[in-house]
């Protein structure tokens, strides 16, 4: 990266609203524990990558934003206006500062680790060396999809804010979109550890089925979820 740096976004809903989906396999404090857990294994894999200058998490809850400072974080106060408008405030944030670069993250990916981040940082850095250009005036973006290829688990964009943000169902595509639109270079990235975020029980059979090291795997095994669940691959 050139001008400013590089920072990690982080929109944490809070600890009582989460991973509500997962309610017929987890208790509501059993899914507080995941969302922590989830957060840790994130952070870890941030706090692995030197060329991160900074972890920027928005958050309207005060229990989830002092765990996020006592972790390390930035916290930024944003009222319950829901997601994108929350990263935009945080883009704008970082515009304010200077800063080139923006990386959101969900905070439900746990099997993220650093390398996935500087690949995805590396990917970025491409698209950013047609930034400038008359075909790519308005910019850089870099959407990491989730399994399915329909919604966004990573996006990367230079400079800050330089399209609006349409997280939710089918967002993926929508970024994509908008990134023609704005006429900024723009590419995908699939990368497997990526592409499992978690908000169903057929996730957490998946996650179980993968993981080996990470603090949310641990959780779920010592929580006993691996008897709750069924692996897809082993249904009938």
């Amino acid at each position: 990266m050139t001008a400013g740096g590089l920072w990690a976004v982080l929109p944490v809903k809070a600890w009582s609203e989460a991973k509500r989906r997962l309610s017929p396999v987890l208790s509501a404090g059993e899914r507080e524990e995941l969302a922590r857990s989830m957060l840790d294994d994130v952070l870890a894999a941030i706090a692995d990558v030197p060329r991160i200058t900074g972890t920027l998490a928005v958050t309207a809850d005060d229990v989830a934003a002092r765990y996020l400072e006592d972790s390390g974080c930035e916290v930024l106060s944003e009222p319950r206006r829901g997601l994108n408008r929350a990263l935009g405030t945080a883009a704008e944030e970082l515009g304010r500062r200077g800063e080139a670069t923006m990386m959101v993250l969900p905070i439900d990916l746990p099997l993220v680790a650093a390398a996935d981040l500087e690949e995805l940082r590396a990917r970025h850095l491409e698209d950013r060396r047609s930034q400038g250009s008359e075909s790519a005036p308005g910019g850089a973006v870099t959407v990491a999809p989730d399994r399915f290829r329909s919604g966004t688990n990573a996006l990367v964009c230079s400079p800050p804010g330089c399209i609006p943000f349409r997280f939710g169902d089918g967002s993926f595509h929508a970024h994509l979109r908008e990134a023609e639109r704005a006429r900024a270079a723009h590419s995908s990235i699939a990368l497997a550890n990526l592409g499992l975020d978690v908000d169903h029980p057929d996730d957490l059979a998946e996650l179980l089925r993968l993981d080996r090291v990470s603090r949310t795997g641990h959780l779920l095994r010592k929580l006993g979820v691996p008897d709750r669940v069924e692996s897809p691959r082993n249904r009938d």
